[in-house]
């Protein structure tokens, strides 16, 4: 069974690679978001319906992503089998968001070590990761960042209630999502199995062996329960 993974706010597959190597027994497909057009949840759920393909597979949304994956597991695609919820939320994460798309944003900011470590990647993180999330940043398109801060901030829960099973990866050192709305998830899931993580938000890219374990170890239940 397949494993696809759609990324966070940078929407490229690039900082998934901690988490693929450590999934190598898995047969995982990446999938970037769209670099042009609307990047309202909306939108994007229309244009990425159909690279999801038919045959079986578990669809992973990464923080932004989380909405984004729950609105295409609402349209009920043909293979999908479950949801893997990773760092995220269904609904706006922060009050801060409103204020932080209109904010000045500098690379030299948002990639400075001791911000990143503490907001984003904890303070033990590897270097190399650490190198990879600031190469990520100084690459990101800052019309294309604040649309999806945009998008963010005005973020309201989909209607509707997810019936295939799913799992919560929920880091408890999270500082860029209130637990409020990480917790929310539980509300709109009929079947949500929580495994909380000791580690940051970028729990994919700081603790890539625990929350592999964590997905083998549930893809293998969802495979074992579908026959």
């Amino acid at each position: 069974m397949r494993l696809v993974l759609l990324p966070g706010l940078n929407g490229s597959s690039n900082l998934f690679a901690p988490l693929l190597d450590a999934l190598r027994d898995v047969d995982c497909q990446p999938l970037a978001l769209p670099a042009q057009g609307p990047q309202d949840y909306a939108s994007l759920t229309d244009r990425l319906l159909a690279e999801l393909g038919h045959a079986p597979f578990v669809l992973l949304g990464e923080s932004f992503s989380g909405p984004l994956a729950f609105r295409l597991a609402l349209r009920k695609p043909e293979g999908l089998r479950a949801v893997i919820f990773a760092a995220t939320f269904l609904t706006r994460p922060s009050p801060f968001l409103a204020l932080l798309r209109h904010m000045p944003m500098p690379p030299a900011l948002l990639t400075h070590a001791p911000i990143l470590r503490a907001l984003c990647l904890g303070r033990d993180v590897e270097d190399a990761v650490l190198r990879r999330v600031q190469e990520e940043i100084r690459g990101l398109d800052q019309a294309l960042l604040r649309a999806r801060l945009g998008s963010l901030a005005g973020l309201r829960a989909a209607q509707g209630r997810l019936a295939v099973p799913a799992l919560q990866l929920w880091p408890q050192q999270d500082r860029l999502v209130a637990a409020r709305a990480a917790g929310s998830l539980a509300a709109h899931c009929d079947d949500l199995r929580q495994v909380r993580l000791d580690g940051p938000h970028f729990i994919l890219q700081a603790r890539p062996h625990a929350c592999a374990q964590a997905i083998r170890t549930f893809m293998a239940d969802i495979a074992q329960q579908q026959g």
